[in-house]
């Protein structure tokens, strides 16, 4: 087949091999024997990434599932609200077991998160993805160091689950809604460096301490919010882990 031929097949009509319908311009959703609708393809668990190596028969037995797990939603009571809006965690301690929701004005019926299950939880742990880039100044039109160095240290937080659940088997939930800035003067951090635990996070915030007073007043701040999200996540992990 040319590659013009290729091209005019893209834009062929073809049917939903789930529901039957016939699917739009360019909103086909390759399976692994057939084809799939934007519309079905949003009924698929959130967390579920292997949609290019199912086949039409395991789609149709997710959504049914899917289905099943809103009308279980019905009786899902949480005692327990943890994270912001960028994750919100309800957690059912009673029948151990919780759901996750991107934010917290969302419909839960509507949002159909997979509930998961305590003993379904292979792993669960605060991981903290960092950079950081050195800030300089203008100086006579050119950008130059500050004398000492200054750097600036973004920090975002997630909680990362590993389960064996049927569609949702890992995912990394992010809970700060932006990067958080720590901004420092001193030594320069090793780039590679990362941080996957609380304990990590405090001794490379240590490294840096400040010059004076103003900058000790903005890094406490500014660690004072890592450290907010960095105790949530870990917290977080605790409550489930430990049901």
């Amino acid at each position: 087949m040319g590659f013009f031929d290729k091209i005019a097949g893209a834009f062929e009509k073809k049917q939903c091999d789930i529901c039957g319908g016939e699917i739009g311009l360019l909103g086909n959703k390759k399976l692994e024997n057939g084809n799939c609708c934007k519309e079905c393809v949003k009924k698929l668990s959130p967390w579920f990434t292997d949609r290019k190596h199912s086949t039409v028969e395991e789609i149709r037995e997710q959504i049914e599932y899917r289905e099943q797990n809103r009308e279980e939603l019905k009786d899902f009571h949480e005692t327990v609200t943890m994270g912001e809006d960028s994750s919100l965690f309800l957690i059912d301690q009673q029948n151990r077991r919780f759901v996750v929701l991107p934010r917290s004005n969302v419909d839960l019926y509507a949002q159909n998160p997979d509930i998961i299950y305590f003993d379904q939880v292979n792993e669960m742990k605060l991981d903290i993805s960092y950079s950081s880039s050195e800030e300089k100044m203008m100086r006579d039109g050119q950008r130059v160091s500050y004398d000492p160095p200054r750097y600036e240290h973004s920090f975002t937080f997630y909680v990362k689950i590993v389960t064996n659940h049927p569609y949702a088997h890992e995912h990394r939930c992010q809970l700060n809604g932006r990067s958080l800035k720590v901004h420092t003067a001193g030594p320069k951090m090793d780039r590679s460096y990362r941080l996957d635990a609380l304990e990590d996070l405090s001794r490379f915030l240590d490294y840096y301490p400040p010059l004076n007073y103003r900058d000790r007043v903005q890094v406490d701040r500014e660690m004072d919010d890592c450290y907010y999200f960095a105790n949530m996540g870990d917290e977080i992990c605790r409550t489930i882990m430990r049901g």
